[in-house]
This record gives structure tokens, sequence and C-alpha cells, in this order.
């Protein structure tokens, strides 16, 4: 870590200190639940995102592997 952020995480430590001071324990309940939160629709938009890149390509391998059908005249 460089000094300007060892110095970011240290203020950052004593706010979120203060502020649990002032507001309780409400306050970290409440950010921990956001954490999560955040975190899981972050997990469920990246496991999205590889299904369907993986159904993308699944597609394009089945479309290069067929071969149009002809329609034969009588």
């Amino acid at each position: 870590m460089t000094a300007d952020q060892l110095d970011t995480a240290i203020n950052t430590y004593l706010w979120v200190d203060t502020q649990a001071a002032v507001y309780g324990p409400g306050l970290a309940v409440a950010a921990g639940l956001w954490a999560v939160c955040r975190t899981i629709r972050a997990l469920r938009h990246a496991a999205h995102r590889v299904r369907l890149h993986a159904g993308l390509h699944q597609l394009e391998q089945h479309a290069n592997q067929t071969t149009p059908v002809r329609e034969e005249k009588p």
C-alpha cells in the first residue's frame, strides 16, 4: 500500500468508528446487510453474463456445424 492508500484506509476506519459511536450498532448492521446485498447482486449479474456468453457460444458452434437446409424443387 502506498502512503496515500494507508492514510485513506485509516481515515475511513476513523469515520466509520465515529459514525458507529454516534448512530449505534444499527448502522453497522445496515451497512453489513447493504454490503451482502450488493455482493449477491454482483455475483448474480456475473453468473448471468457467464450463462449468456456460454449460450451465445453454444449457438455459434451449432450454427457453424449445421448447413442451411435447401428445399428440393419437385
